[in-house]
Order: C-alpha cells, then structure tokens, then sequence
C-alpha cells in the first residue's frame, strides 16, 4: 500500500465517498442504535487486530455519536472468537466481528470450523498490513538479513525459533518462507503478537512473524528491526525491507497478512448493515480518523460493502489453491 500524506489521503477518501454511490438503503433504521455497538475481536488485547479495532471504535464514536465497545474473545488461532461471530452472535446490528482474512478461512478450510464463508457478511474493508519477520537488533540475527537467516536456517535445521499465532497468517506466511527455500525453521506458537514480541524482547525466540502495527514503538527506539515483508509491495513504514519477490519466493501478494475488515452474522438486516457501512465509511474518510491510525501505525485502505465481498470470495479462493496444493485441506468441498 502506497503511503501518502494524512492531508492528501484524507481529500482522496472524502472525494471518493462523496462520489460513490450510497447503499441503496442506507438511511438510518428505525429505532437503531438505540444501545452501544460491540466489536468482537478474536485476538487478545495489544496485538494489532485489537488495536485496529479500538482506534476505529474511538473515532466512529467521535463522527456518529453512537457507542462503541471492544470484547476480546481470543483462542485457537482466533477460531474462538470467529465462531462466536458466524454461529451464536445476534444478527441485529449490535454485534460487529472486526476480523481479518486469511485467518477466517483458515479456520475453515485448514481447522474444521463449524461455520461457513456465507455464515459471515462483510460490511467494509479497514486495511491490509502484511506479516513482517523483524528480529531483536542486537542479537546475533539482527547482524543478518533475512536471506541471510534463510540461508542459515537451512544449514542449521531447527536453530532459529520463529514465533507465529498458530494457522495465522504469521504461520503460513513462515512455512511458505521455509518450503520454498528448504530452510528449517522451529516453531514456536502464541496466542497472539504481543505474547510473541515479549519473547523475542526477552531472546526467548530469534525471529517473529508479526504485524508493524505491534512493534512500530521497538522499531523506532531501534530494539527491533524489520528484515522481509511477506508481500510483492515493500511497506511505507519499512521501506527498507525487501519483499518476497524480491528474495525470490514465490508468495500471493495482498494474502498472507491482516486483511481487516467489518463483518456481520449472517441474517442481519439489509438496512442495518447498509447503515452500518456508510457509517465506518464516513468514519474512515474523516481526517482525524486517518491520523489516528497513522499514528498507531496503520493505513487505513477503506472498501465499501461490495468491494469488500468481491476481496472476501476473491480471498477465499486463494487460501483454498494453496491448502489444497500443500495438502492441509480439512474441510470436503
């Protein structure tokens, strides 16, 4: 994604709302809002899908007026969390999933989730932000590059000890890394990228899979350095790390990262999710939103109700090819 001035970005997002076309029912529901909204996140607290969450709650609660609250459901990968918003939470418009792909369809494809694609409905796109691999700059690997470790982990099978949340993006994006080049990494699982970053500090582990967002604060007091993005489009806030095109490994571009984005059980209103779009769109679109997310580290990249679908079916497709061809597929089809 291709950074741009908090100034000019914003101009962009308010011409692009103004001139598209509104939900074809988006005026405001009778008797909604009429009590906070949840945000159900399905990470821990202080990784970057909570924190995603939380500077999107405290603007749309500053742009709409409206109530905003996070719960955290965290577990299995994010299984926990994922489930509750596709089989048991109400589908009223009072409970948001803030939720990133591929994770979802790794849930169901690789993990056997009791739920389906269609048992969740996007409202809007938030952003993408792919897995980074950063290590502790002043150990023994943050003399290297991340070729270079590649390289040493393929002459050392099992020496270097990669944190990752286990059938994330984190995960899939490492084992790519490792069938593609031979090298042998040891896997060391979290339950969520703030439980990892405390390791690799501590030099419990050597290397993370991690999002920029969660250790943008490291990065720039120089405990932490970025060494590879797990994309084909090198990172404006780490410009200096290569991508895997770059390194030579064959990886999906926009895939194996957070593809966050809003989504509804299936069920909820036309109207509601109709309203509920144009308001994180609208919220999106304010100058002061684009700055507090740039503050923590995240640009914001906004998509409507139907382009976010397109992504979502377009996304799914992607993480089906590449468990079939590694042959983690779990779920019949």
């Amino acid at each position: 994604m291709i950074k741009i001035s908090t100034v000019a970005a914003s101009c962009l997002m308010v011409a692009a709302l103004a001139s598209a076309p509104a939900n074809a029912e988006s005026k405001k529901p009778a008797n909604y809002p009429t009590r906070p909204i949840n945000f159900v996140v399905s990470y821990p607290s202080g990784g970057g899908m909570d924190i995603t969450a939380r500077t999107l709650a405290a603007q749309m609660e500053r742009v709409t007026g409206y109530q905003f609250r996070v719960e955290n459901r965290p577990g299995g990968g994010s299984i926990i969390g994922n489930t509750y918003m596709a089989t048991q939470a109400r589908a009223d418009g009072y409970t948001v999933g803030i939720l990133a792909n591929p994770t979802v369809f790794v849930n169901i494809l690789k993990q056997g989730a009791s739920f389906k694609k269609e048992d969740l409905e996007p409202i809007a796109g938030i952003n993408f932000e792919p897995t980074v691999w950063t290590v502790r700059t002043d150990s023994e690997f943050g003399k290297m590059s991340f070729r270079e470790i590649v390289d040493y982990a393929k002459a050392n099978p099992e020496k270097v000890k990669v944190g990752v949340i286990p059938n994330s993006s984190f995960d899939t994006a490492t084992r790519i890394v490792a069938r593609e080049s031979g090298a042998k990494f040891t896997i060391v699982p979290f339950q969520g990228g703030k439980p990892a970053v405390v390791s690799l500090l501590g030099g419990n582990i050597d290397m993370s899979g991690i999002y920029y967002t969660e250790i943008a604060q490291y990065v720039k007091d120089g405990s932490l350095k970025v060494l590879a993005v797990a994309d084909n489009t090198r990172l404006g806030e780490a410009p200096d790390a290569p991508t895997m095109k770059e390194l030579g490994i064959k990886m999906a571009s926009g895939t194996w990262g957070a593809d966050r984005f809003a989504a509804v059980p299936k069920g909820t209103p036309k109207e509601i999710k109709a309203y509920l779009s144009d308001l994180i769109l609208k919220t999106l679109a304010d100058p002061e939103t684009h700055a507090a997310f740039e503050k923590v580290g995240v640009s914001v990249g906004a998509q409507g109700m139907a382009e976010k679908q397109k992504g979502y079916d377009a996304s799914y497709d992607e993480v089906y090819s590449y468990l079939k061809e590694a042959g983690q597929l779990k779920l019949a089809q």
